[in-house]
């Protein structure tokens, strides 16, 4: 699938299919080269807020305290400057395109600590492999 979609703050993330363009959107491209977790935050009305966080050097793997860390830093920003909203998580690596393991890991790490920490993950991403695919909830390891 080839989307173009570009988005702008005050954009509405309406469906689906809208959020896998702003996951696509997000990535920049899906031949990474490194591991980076972008993170950007959709208002209470799923709207672009523009606030998007790409964190460089990730673990292949989150441990306990690398998924505390993230999950601190998302309740923060989503409680201080979009209450109400929530994060769409793009998780960009080298390699194929099928999910690993590691995908997986990320999967339940992240979707533990919007559970444990309050905040809502409207959707999480992999980049890899020239493709952008959602992590389901049945994706989790």
């Amino acid at each position: 699938m080839n989307l173009t979609a570009s988005f702008r703050p005050g954009d509405k993330v309406a469906d689906d299919g809208a959020v896998l363009e702003l996951a696509t959107f997000l990535s920049g491209g899906v031949l990474p080269r490194e591991r980076v977790l972008t993170l950007s935050w959709l208002d209470a009305d799923d709207r672009v807020t523009g606030i998007a966080v790409p964190v460089r050097d990730v673990p292949e793997r989150p441990g306990s305290e690398d998924a505390a860390r993230f999950g601190s830093v998302i309740a923060s920003v989503t409680q201080q400057s979009v209450p109400g909203g929530s994060v769409v998580a793009m998780l960009e690596r080298p390699g194929e395109q099928s999910v690993t393991a590691a995908d997986r890991a990320w999967n339940t790490a992240l979707r533990t600590q919007a559970a444990e920490r309050g905040f809502r993950l409207h959707g999480l991403f992999v980049a890899a492999g020239g493709a952008v695919r959602p992590l389901a909830l049945d994706d989790a390891a």
